[in-house]
Order: C-alpha cells, then structure tokens, then sequence
C-alpha cells in the first residue's frame, strides 16, 4: 500500500513544475524502495520453499 501510493505519487507532475517536468525520472528513493520490497519478497518465498 504504501508502495503503490509511492508510485502513484512520484509519476504524478506537482501543479507547480513546467511542462517538460511533467515526464521526470524516479527518484533514487523509489528505486531504493521497490528494490528492498523485491527483496523482502524473494526472502519471503525462499523461507517458504525452505521451510
């Protein structure tokens, strides 16, 4: 949840930014973000698959 609303939130454009900002790259913080929520889910699988 909070992930989706991360997401939904960084590709949205602030009201304020010009035109041409309005397609911007993900912040670092996002990328960081959704690379530790992979993480925890492959942890997650492997202690299922491992018992």
């Amino acid at each position: 949840m909070i992930l989706r609303h991360r997401l939904r939130k960084s590709f949205n454009p602030r009201p304020g930014s010009p035109g041409r900002e309005s397609q911007r790259m993900t912040r670092g913080s996002d990328i960081i973000l959704v690379m530790l929520a992979s993480l925890l889910v492959l942890v997650a699988v492997f202690r299922i698959l491992h018992g």
